[in-house]
């Protein structure tokens, strides 16, 4: 039996669900074969064989696979899309339980923070965040944080990502979105899907997140056009920036 082309664009995209790459090539074999044993799967997919027993074993308990227990041990695929919602439902239950240890750490690494250090970490006021990359990453940190209102102002709520279908993924039922600025129509949409309230204005800021006024971020690039962040918890440091942002939102125009 020859190898076969295996799709690395499959391949990638099962990684999402938690497959390795010897995973996701002998779940392919095996939708390729229908049903059959590791030596044939090893030699389609191009997997060592000394290493396809642990490939199949780990997509039999992510329930991708189905064992035969026949002589030679025989392996079946289950259909694609019902082992992937399976996983996904497996993959939240993972989460969840993972939820709930890392929870009951935290008083027991809090104990183990030697004392000099928790007082630098306390007087710590400001962080500032470098990069597209380390920005999205906090404006959807805060978004997902969100329990009562959100006030943005600027082009797009997520900053430089798209709109289509990612406030969703966010942004708890129920929060109120404020939105400030020169919103896309995708954006548009997306917000008033929320029951959010938009007001189109040109607005100075060249993103500002505020959430549940209790955190605040900035966002201004310097002479290179680099983006920088500014993040903040502190009380005294972001009501002046809601005191804005209220009264501009009342004026209809940042320029109040």
């Amino acid at each position: 039996m020859s190898k076969v082309s295996i799709d690395e664009i499959f391949v990638k995209l099962l990684s999402h669900y938690g497959l390795t790459s010897y995973e996701a090539k002998a779940y392919y074999a095996l939708l390729v074969l229908g049903e059959s044993t590791a030596t044939n799967i090893a030699k389609l997919a191009g997997i060592p064989q000394q290493r396809v027993y642990d490939a199949l074993a780990s997509l039999e308990r992510k329930g991708f696979i189905h064992t035969r227990h026949t002589n030679p041990k025989k392996f079946l695929p289950f259909n694609p899309k019902e082992a992937l919602e399976n996983r996904i439902k497996q993959l939240r239950l993972e989460f969840e339980v993972k939820e709930r240890e890392l929870k009951k750490l935290i008083p027991v690494i809090e104990e183990k923070v030697p004392e000099f250090r928790e007082k630098k970490y306390i007087r710590s006021q400001v962080r500032i965040l470098e990069g597209n990359e380390s920005i999205v990453s906090k404006v959807i940190e805060m978004l997902s944080s969100a329990r009562e209102v959100v006030k943005v102002s600027g082009i797009k709520p997520l900053y430089v990502l798209g709109c289509k279908g990612s406030l969703g993924k966010y942004i708890k039922a129920g929060v109120k979105i404020f939105a400030m600025g020169k919103f896309d129509k995708e954006c548009t949409e997306e917000i008033k899907k929320f029951n959010g309230e938009i007001k189109n204005v040109d607005v100075s800021f060249r993103y500002q997140l505020i959430v549940d006024n209790k955190k605040l971020l900035m966002v201004y690039v310097d002479n290179d056009n680099m983006p920088y962040g500014f993040y903040t918890e502190n009380p005294l440091l972001i009501e002046p920036y809601i005191f804005y942002f209220d009264k501009a939102w009342e004026s209809g125009s940042e320029n109040c």
